[in-house]
């Protein structure tokens, strides 16, 4: 497993995911200060605000990114065949990739936590939204290795991710509609499918919110459901990944 986690971490050296990545975080965060400092009121709660939900959204759309090109540059070179070759079950391989991945992920969400931490103006808060974001990032992982292992091409795999990824973010505005919408004509068919599919994805709007940071948790959230539903989903998207590679003849 150690050799398939340093492989993992070192293409991501070689593809200079390190140093492009920081320095658009970089840009946001000095984009995100600027735009505090033009906030007439609250100026560090206007910036840790933007540099959060920029920071967020960078992350995991570098992450989808080199996901699904290098699992397609492994698939194109054969280098997965030379991998499984190896005295290596096809779970072990899947797993230890994305553990690989979540190093990758834990370097990179590193500068984000120093940068909230101190911005924040509560300090329980930014514990929970450092948490989730990088509980957020093992589920976006297990998702792109499972539709790059799948659909072995990039493009496809990106836009398969990112919208999987929407969906979630947007999960309790879908729910509020099918609840409290109209519930007549064409409604009464796509409302309960909305709830059905609402009820197999991840909750990340739960995850990484901003106002965390300003106000910190409020007392009857239940932050617990946080972590439950990362392990659950990840060990979800794991077996599928699993299941799917076992049915590819190499």
């Amino acid at each position: 497993m150690t050799p398939t986690i340093r492989f993992v971490v070192l293409t991501a050296l070689r593809d200079r995911l390190f140093v492009s990545l920081l320095g658009l975080l970089a840009v946001v965060f000095c984009v995100s200060l600027y735009l505090g400092e033009g906030a007439v009121f609250e100026k560090n709660e206007m910036a840790i605000s933007f540099a959060a939900g920029g920071s967020r959204a960078a992350l995991m759309l570098g992450l989808t990114v080199f996901v699904a090109f290098h699992v397609e540059r492994i698939y194109e070179t054969r280098e997965i065949e030379a991998i499984l070759s190896r005295s290596i079950s096809r779970a072990s391989f899947i797993v230890s990739y994305w553990c690989g991945m979540v190093v990758v992920a834990l370097l990179l969400t590193l500068p984000v936590v120093l940068f909230v931490f101190g911005f924040t103006l509560s300090l329980n808060g930014a514990m929970w939204w450092s948490l989730s974001l990088m509980l957020e990032s093992c589920i976006i992982l297990a998702f792109g290795l499972f539709a790059a292992i799948t659909i072995e091409r990039a493009i496809p795999t990106i836009f398969t991710t990112v919208g999987f990824y929407g969906l979630c973010r947007l999960v309790s505005f879908v729910i509020g509609i099918a609840t409290h919408g109209q519930q007549n004509g064409v409604n009464r068919v796509t409302n309960p499918l909305f709830e059905g599919i609402a009820m197999f994805i991840p909750r990340l709007d739960l995850f990484c919110q901003t106002r965390w940071l300003v106000y910190g948790p409020d007392a009857g959230e239940q932050l617990t459901l946080i972590p439950i539903q990362a392990v659950i989903f990840v060990a979800f998207l794991l077996a599928m990944t699993v299941f799917d590679l076992r049915r590819k003849q190499f």
